[in-house]
């Protein structure tokens, strides 16, 4: 962490929030601009690809077959001009790292991780970056409407930055989930943070789950993904009675939604993979030697061994909504990443295109940040920053959340889990996003993409998006709650007790 900060030399300069790969690669898109990296400082590489770098960014295929791919997974959400603009910067993605110093080649250092670290490393040798970390986003300060600062709680002691520009880079929801493959501290503040001070937020029913994270226990944010390119032919997905789950072997929705649905039955689920994995040495630096790779590193053998599997939270679909360049409907607020909802996936996720949104789209945020037009300074230095309860009710929204919100959704249970939750909503930021997130669930009345209503089996006729904003989303609950007096426990249990535990 920077020990001694300077507010005075900082005043004004852009202000980015979130140290993965999206706000590193907005840091270093912003050349020799001076600007504030803000970080939670997370463990190196935390949920970033175990592989396959090189060919998310496009490298197997051309941008027309992307485009098509993208539009075809979207079940009509996607937008097709962001869908255009994204996959036809592809071409120049690999050349543009390489400008940066990070080279990324099939085979060859490519995974998440060496991305994560590479461009790390890039960051803290550019002496224009000031870096803040360990710190959390607190709140956004505006004056007439405009974003005129930012507070951030760094070790302890609150900080307000005067700037016109925010980047909010810090993830997704999925951490609000027991089973995650995410970093754990990727709970929505930033979400919560832009939704209060007044942004609009799209798609946030839309969550991608991975069907195939092992069962290594249930500490949030510790999964490992098995690769979906490896369920084939050759692969067994079986319960503990070796009964087989059949269905559409090509769809990772209802592939999650089958295992889910088998393990609320109270079975075990299991991938085998032992056929794959004997017939040959796997090609270096192919998905399959990396997955190896990583499951030897914690003595996990599939050459011998079924692997025991369910679904966890991998993406948040739904974000902040922005353009293409990450403008939000707040001005100085630009969001990128997962954060953001662009409307690139559409209703869901294909594979390769959270890396290449965030590569791409992190250079036209720092290209718009650089050729914004700087509002008149103001002064914030008297303007008392609000507390907040980001952790406040985190044990309880993750169990919400993972009954209410995972691969099939009803009316029913969506309602039992926002009721209590909805109480706290205005003053606890992991509150008012899983308020959020099942308002959004119980307004899409069909299934579409990631999102799947038991109650609702099949697509609307009409494709549409659904956009809240915080001050709407309050509205709603405080409706339902009306109608819903009783409903102020979850799973059965008084919420006072959950809280206490």
């Amino acid at each position: 962490m920077t020990t001694r900060i300077d507010l005075h030399t900082l005043r004004g300069q852009p202000v980015i929030v979130g140290a993965g790969v999206a706000g590193l690669l907005t840091a270093l898109h912003l050349g020799d601009r001076p600007c504030v990296l803000v970080s939670c400082a997370e463990p190196l590489g935390i949920g970033a690809l175990p592989c396959g770098v090189a060919a998310a960014l496009g490298t197997e295929e051309t941008a027309t077959a992307r485009a098509a791919r993208t539009l075809q997974n979207s079940a009509g959400l996607a937008c097709l001009e962001t869908v255009q603009c994204i996959t036809s910067a592809m071409g120049g993605v690999i050349d543009t790292l390489g400008r940066l110093g990070i080279t990324v080649a099939a085979g060859t250092h490519d995974s998440g991780y060496a991305l994560h670290a590479a461009l790390l490393a890039a960051v803290h040798a550019r002496p224009t970056v000031t870096i803040i970390a360990p710190a959390a986003l607190r709140r956004l300060i505006l004056v007439d409407g405009q974003v005129a600062g930012i507070v951030i709680d760094a070790a302890g002691r609150t900080i307000t930055l005067d700037t016109d520009a925010v980047i909010l880079a810090t993830g997704g929801a999925c951490g609000l989930y027991n089973d995650a493959l995410v970093p754990a501290s990727a709970i929505g503040r930033g979400l919560a943070v832009a939704a209060r001070a007044g942004a609009e937020l799209s798609d946030l029913e839309f969550v991608h789950f991975h069907p195939f994270a092992l069962s290594l226990g249930n500490t949030p944010g510790a999964g490992v993904a098995i690769p979906f390119s490896l369920y084939g032919p050759d692969a067994l997905l079986l319960d503990e009675q070796g009964e087989k789950l059949e269905g559409q072997t090509s769809n990772p929705a209802f592939v999650a939604r089958a295992v889910a649905e088998r393990k609320a039955a109270g079975h075990a689920v299991f991938l085998d993979l032992r056929k794959i994995v004997t017939s040959g040495p796997p090609k270096p630096g192919s998905v399959l030697a990396s997955f190896l790779s990583l499951c030897h590193a914690r003595g996990i053998d599939p050459a011998t061994q079924a692997l025991p599997v369910k679904p966890a939270a991998a993406f948040h679909i739904g974000g902040i909504r922005t353009d293409v360049s990450g403008r939000t409907s707040l001005p100085g607020l630009w969001a990128c990443g997962e954060a953001a909802c662009t409307g690139f996936h559409g209703a869901s996720l294909c594979e390769g295109n959270a890396l290449l949104e965030t590569v791409v789209c992190s250079q036209f945020v720092a290209t718009d940040v650089l050729g914004r037009i700087t509002p008149p300074f103001r002064d914030i230095s008297g303007i008392r920053e609000d507390q907040s309860l980001p952790r406040g009710l985190l044990a309880v929204v993750r169990k919400a959340l993972s009954t209410s919100m995972g691969p099939a959704r009803t009316q029913d249970i969506l309602t039992s889990a926002l009721v209590p939750i909805a109480r706290f909503a205005e003053y606890d930021d992991v509150a008012l996003i899983a308020e959020m997130m099942l308002i959004s669930a119980l307004k899409r009345q069909e299934s579409r993409g990631d999102h799947f209503r038991s109650d609702f089996p099949t697509a609307g006729a009409t494709a549409r998006h659904i956009t809240l904003t915080a001050a709407e989303v309050h509205i709603a609950a405080r409706l339902i709650a009306r109608d819903h007096p009783v409903a102020w426990s979850i799973d059965g249990a008084p919420l006072a007790s959950m809280l206490n535990s």
